[in-house]
């Protein structure tokens, strides 16, 4: 092993001007043979610098090597490596005419035992920062070139790379970038030149040359046959080449400003030495190293890249680098380490990256899976769930391996529950989720459940809390209200109020809403709670969405686990309306069991008509009931107008008031005072034509007052007094209504109320009537037939009173 050293002074023949070599001191040894019958170093050395090269790098037939360097001076040096002495750097050519080897009075030959920074490294001049900043500079040429570049070594026909600059500095970052990006096994093969003035006549893989050298670039057989020209300076070049994955990514390292550190020495990934995966978020090595790490092969293991390691990747740089690492999953090379890295990787994937991902993530399943038949077990295949795996993936997964197991369970249910544990974990694990056995287990447990009494019940609780499997106990708990009935929903309550009510309650998360309702409701109504009626009915709000009853089917369930068939305490209705709306328990056929807050009120309110109002609907209703709500509605609806006083609605509510007597005293108040109201502030003509004098001469009380109240109202009395002149039909229909009756069937409240209004509500009317207007109120009367005598006399009376 060997490297020496050879200068030269640049001699040229004053007649021809030719240039020739002289060697720096006569007879010196470095002129020996490389070989029988070839020319010495020196013939090797002016043939390069005959093409006009200013720094090369060279292989020799012997498989030595020669750096040739023209520098200022007229000199030239070269350094000449034996045939079995390794390169000292990954870079050290393109940087060694800057270094001190070169400078006058260095040392002729390093022999073995040289130290490395005696010869010019990486960092020396072209360090990973200055290439980062020449990448950036040409963007778009890197992955090109490189591509080209990695083709001199893959094609035994690649075809030499020439690259047109302004400057041979601007060759050399190339050359660096190369040597940089390269695995390092290959730099020492990578020839080249940065600068000649003969490409043609250049041996090296990558050639130099400036924009005016003499090089037909309009030629297509040059550009696209004989060389691949990368032309810096604007003019003619080879045509793109086809997409190569680790050219695109090595350039996207160079261009993101975290450049490939190739791994030392030669690659023996069985991927090859231009493996994708180390390009994507650092060499395996190097990040094992960082972390003190020791498991796995560091040539064999692959690192997984991060979500944002893969963030800029997209099309068919995407698709290569998923191929990467589902080739090296598939062969086995990924430590276990690694395996949970891509795992979560695939996991955290969307969109377009996941869908690439598919076929990484089936290799990550299936290598999990082999490794499970070789223990001889069955997988989990929920623990899969989140990986980009996609429809048809999942079911040829769980048609492989979810048959047998499901097979298996179902041969194992004709023995008792307990021994139903092991064949659902596998038959679970392999997500056996259509199959026949699964299903008749779900079924038969969901059975033993709402049988509390037996000891079956106790076996399958045991079974799940062995499983303790979420998703099976929350498809299992489902099945318990299929097919509802209310016995089902007393079945529940034994099962909460059973020893294996406790388990129930720890599952009230994953059951559904009826089993989580019927659990509370045994639990908050025996001890320490003690809850009854509306407060247990309040409680259980409490657990539905928005905290309130808002369909039929939840206010039956409500229903019937705090009320069951009984109705709720007289006192709790209005509550139980208010919460539930009058609507809805209609629409669960509730309305007579909560009628008793119609039938006997607190008070006789808005709230409590138009809960009549809503009842009235109720098909289920008793005619009782139903009459009672539609004398308080019409009697409401008669003082709003919203139903015209005529003869079928005074009709009506005599029809109803026999059909509903006796009412409670409440109500009974609270119908007559609107009747009355009704009747006071109706046209009197409407009164005496729908025969409302009916319900006067025989009215209660109640209904008394109010009609007086509002007649004898001081803005009424204004009212008549001021319009009664000029409408004599309603003068005289108020006279009709109130003159003095002393047939049977006219109770004395109603003649003392009538008289009453005569003399304060009409009296005060007559002193406003001139003789025209008594005229017009006469002649009404005579026409309905009335006693004209009757009412002059009463008018004679009034006046003497005055008077």
């Amino acid at each position: 092993m060997a490297i020496r050293r050879l200068s030269y002074r640049l001699g040229q023949e004053p007649d021809t001007g030719t240039r020739f070599l002289v060697p720096a001191a006569a007879g010196d040894p470095q002129e020996e043979q490389l070989a029988p019958g070839e020319g010495g170093l020196s013939d090797v050395v002016e043939r390069l610098i005959g093409t006009g090269s200013e720094l090369s790098y060279s292989l020799l037939p012997d498989g030595g090597r020669l750096l040739c360097a023209a520098l200022p001076g007229q000199r030239v040096e070269a350094l000449h490596l034996s045939a079995d002495t390794p390169g000292p750097g990954p870079v050290w050519p393109i940087d060694t005419w800057r270094s001190d080897t070169w400078e006058p009075g260095a040392e002729d030959t390093l022999g073995a035992g040289f130290v490395e920074s005696e010869l010019p490294v990486p960092e020396a001049h072209v360090d990973r920062e200055i290439l980062v900043e020449f990448a950036r500079s040409r963007a778009e040429r890197v992955a090109p070139f490189l591509t080209d570049v990695r083709r001199l070594f893959e094609d035994p026909a690649g075809r030499q790379i020439v690259l047109v600059e302004e400057d041979s500095e601007s060759v050399a970052r190339w050359v660096a970038l190369a040597c940089a990006s390269l695995p390092e096994a290959y730099v020492p093969e990578l020839t080249f030149t940065t600068w000649t003035t003969d490409p043609h006549g250049a041996p090296q893989q990558i050639i130099g040359i400036g924009p005016d050298v003499e090089f037909d670039r309009s030629d297509d057989a040059t550009v696209e046959y004989l060389y691949r020209v990368h032309d810096a300076t604007g003019g003619p070049e080879s045509p793109a080449a086809e997409f190569d994955a680790w050219a695109q990514l090595t350039a996207e390292r160079w261009l993101a400003g975290n450049p490939p550190r190739p791994e030392p020495g030669a690659a023996a990934a069985p991927e090859g030495p231009f493996a994708l995966i180390p390009l994507i978020s650092g060499t395996a090595t190097g990040r094992a190293h960082a972390k003190g790490e020791s498991e796995g092969d560091p040539r064999t293991a692959a690192p997984a890249p991060s979500g944002a390691d893969l963030a800029g990747l997209g099309g068919d740089s995407l698709r290569a680098v998923v191929e990467a690492f589902t080739q090296s999953v598939s062969r086995g090379e990924t430590d276990p380490r690694t395996l949970d890295e891509l795992d979560r990787l695939c996991r955290g994937l969307d969109g377009d990256h996941a869908l690439a991902a598919r076929p990484l993530a089936l290799a990550l399943v299936r290598r999990r899976l082999d490794a499970a038949r070789t223990r001889g077990t069955l997988p989990d295949l929920s623990a899969f769930e989140g990986l980009p795996l996609g429809q048809e993936a999942w079911r040829e997964l769980r048609e492989e391996y979810g048959a047998r197991a499901d097979d298996a369970l179902r041969a194992r249910l004709r023995d008792a529950i307990p021994a139903w544990t092991e064949p659902l974990r596998l038959a679970l694990a392999v997500g056996a989720d259509g199959g026949p056995g699964l299903a008749e287990a779900m079924d038969r447990l969901a059975s033993a459940l709402l049988h509390p009494e037996r000891r079956d019940c106790r076996h399958a609780v045991q079974v799940l809390t062995d499983l303790n499997h979420v998703a099976f106990t929350r498809r299992v708990l489902r099945l318990l209200i299929v097919d509802f009935t209310e016995r089902k929903l007393d079945r529940l309550r034994e099962l909460a109020n059973s020893p294996q009510g406790d388990w129930l309650w720890s599952h009230l998360d994953d059951a559904p809403l009826t089993v989580r309702l019927a659990a509370a409701a045994a639990r908050w109504s025996g001890p320490p709670d003690h809850l009854r009626g509306a407060q247990l009915f309040d409680r259980l709000t409490e657990l539905l969405p928005g905290n309130r009853v808002d369909n039929v089917k939840t206010l039956k369930l409500l229903w019937r686990l705090v009320w069951r068939n009984t109705p709720p305490d007289r006192a709790e209705q209005p509550w139980v309306a208010r919460t539930c709306t009058p609507r809805l328990i209609v629409e669960a056929g509730l309305g007579r069991r909560v009628m008793g807050w119609v039938r006997s009120p607190d008070r006789c309110d808005t709230e409590l008509v138009e809960f009549a109002r809503v009842m009235r609907s109720d098909g289920q209703l008793g005619a009782g009931d139903r009459d009672t709500a539609d004398l308080l509605v019409t009697a409401q609806d008669l003082v709003d107008g919203r139903l015209a006083l005529s003869k079928a609605s005074v009709g009506r509510v005599r029809e109803l008031n026999r059909k509903v007597l006796p009412l409670q005293e409440v109500l009974r108040q609270g119908v007559d005072e609107r009747l009355g109201r009704a009747l006071a502030g109706a046209n009197p003509r409407d009164v005496r034509e729908a025969h409302g004098l009916q319900i006067l001469v025989i009215a209660g009380p109640h209904l008394l007052r109010a009609y007086r109240a509002h007649l004898l109202d001081g803005r009424e009395c204004e009212r008549m007094e001021r319009e009664l002149p000029d409408k004599p039909h309603e003068l005289a229909a108020y006279y009709h209504i109130w003159r003095p009756r002393r047939r049977h069937g006219v109770t004395p409240e109603w003649r003392e109320v009538a008289a009453e209004l005569l003399d304060h509500a009409l009296a005060p009317v007559l002193a406003r009537l001139d003789d025209h207007h008594l005229g017009q109120v006469a002649t009404v009367l005579e026409r309905e037939g009335q006693d004209v005598q009757e009412w002059t006399a009463w008018r004679h009376r009034v006046a003497q009173k005055e008077g």
